[in-house]
């Protein structure tokens, strides 16, 4: 059989970037030449094998990686590499703040208006090797014909890039489910759209989500429930920029057309929005599943709401005389995480739990008369269990405390008991806190005035 114009090509760059040595052994290719006479010298000089088999790696078999390689649907939302490193950070700037203006304000001209710059760290946290060991003899049996040869490094490229390219898939879909698993985003949760009614009501609310992430916005990132610093960050989406991801199941109730018209969207471009997984499992590297994913219906995002970088992708070899054997291995170092800046919102048809509760402090401890906003560290701040506050004191009737968004709201109206205790539970988890009553001093006067009498 003659060889392909393809591999013609391919085998004949090799030729042309290789050595002198090389080049007096190996002819150039053409469509009468045999497989033989392409492949003994190859086969019976060291050198040129070795040569052979380091330049088959690195361009043929990536070139047919390039033609062959398994489509990762989700790779659209990958990011710019990291150049150097092994940390990166993304900063984000909130809007400045209005005020309203004041023609006697002299002295607001000299005032310092700091911008509220918010900061997210974020690691490499892939770095795997995919091995792959070329075997003397099997490089002999692929130079038995030009498709056996073909076939071999097909099979290379399979083994090397696809095992990596699926990985990819596979760590893309695990941002969505340890966000959803670690209670880290901001989780709807939503009935299981089992049925065309049901699905109509999902793609409903998808809908106002992709209306009301393209308004200024502190609801749909997950910057406060992180815990984050600051005044909470507002954020707004591009149309062109909504990503919808859910499951092939549920794809299969919803009409494009349905869909196009839900989000008022041109067919074509609406397609480019809407990416379909197989499902939101997570799996170790045995393949066993560690995580159940079921719950999980899917995301609408900004595509910034992904962080993937890649650091490098690059092969390291050498050839083992002990079993006369070429090792490869392919190198991928990568970033998955996602930014608590963008706007992103996970259905699922239950929230997650088993994140418990491990401590809770207030900002400030002292309390006065009327009312009384203290701000509420919880940790960890992802956690999925309620806190709940009551009062312990002799005049219960005279102190409210109510706990909403890690605000603490303590209202006195009258006279208490020094100091004030109060018990936050959350779960198993349950921690007294005192607070330092002091009354005001127009209470004090009042009661001056009641003695006196």
């Amino acid at each position: 059989m003659p060889i392909k114009e393809g591999l013609k090509n391919s085998l004949n760059a090799i030729r042309e970037i290789s050595s002198e040595i090389y080049h007096q052994y190996v002819p150039i290719i053409e469509d009468d030449t045999s497989i033989s006479q392409f492949s003994t010298p190859i086969i019976e000089n060291k050198v040129i094998q070795n040569e052979f088999i380091s330049s088959l790696i690195q361009r043929i078999v990536y070139t047919q990686f390039e033609m062959k390689y398994f489509r990762n649907p989700l790779q659209v939302l990958e990011g710019d590499q990291i150049p150097l490193g092994y940390e990166g950070q993304e900063i984000f700037v909130n809007p400045a703040k209005g005020r309203k203006f004041n023609a006697d304000d002299f002295a607001g001209l000299l005032a310092k208006y700091e911008a509220d710059v918010k900061v997210q760290y974020m690691a490499l946290n892939m770095d795997v090797q995919y091995p792959v060991t070329i075997l003397r003899q099997s490089l002999k049996k692929a130079f038995v014909s030009w498709t056996d040869l073909e076939t071999f490094i097909d099979q290379l490229s399979n083994s090397l890039y696809n095992g990596a390219y699926i990985d990819e898939y596979r760590f893309t879909k695990n941002i969505i489910s340890s966000a959803y698993k670690d209670n880290k985003a901001i989780i709807e949760k939503i009935e299981a759209p089992t049925t065309e009614e049901l699905a109509k009501e999902f793609v409903t609310r998808a809908r106002t989500l992709f209306l009301n992430f393209q308004s200024p916005s502190s609801n749909y990132n997950a910057w406060n429930k992180m815990g984050g610093y600051g005044r909470p960050i507002v954020t707004f989406t591009n149309p062109e920029d909504i990503i919808f991801i859910i499951k092939n199941d549920l794809r299969a109730y919803m009409d494009v057309n349905v869909l196009a018209s839900a989000f008022n969207m041109d067919k074509t471009e609406l397609l480019g929005n809407i990416i379909t997984v197989d499902n939101f499992d997570i799996y170790d590297d045995e393949g066993n599943r560690i995580f159940d994913g079921s719950n999980i219906v899917g995301l609408i995002a900004d595509k910034r709401w992904f962080r993937i970088k890649r650091q490098d992708m690059f092969l390291d070899t050498f050839y083992n005389p002990n079993n006369r054997t070429w090792q490869y291995y392919l190198n991928l170092i990568k970033m998955y995480n996602f930014s608590l800046f963008a706007n992103g919102v996970i259905f699922a048809t239950s929230l997650p739990s088993g994140v418990a509760v491990t401590d809770v402090t207030l900002s400030d401890l002292n309390v006065t008369d009327g009312e009384n906003i203290k701000q509420v560290t919880i940790t960890p701040a992802n956690t999925t269990d309620e806190v709940t506050v009551s009062v312990d004191n002799t005049n219960t009737s005279n102190v409210t405390a109510t706990l909403k968004d890690r605000t603490l709201n303590v209202n006195i109206t009258g006279s208490v008991t020094s100091p004030l205790k109060l018990t936050f539970n959350a779960g198993s988890f349950s921690k007294e806190i005192t607070l330092n009553y002091q009354a005001s001093l127009s209470t004090m006067s009042v009661k001056k005035r009641t003695n006196s009498k």
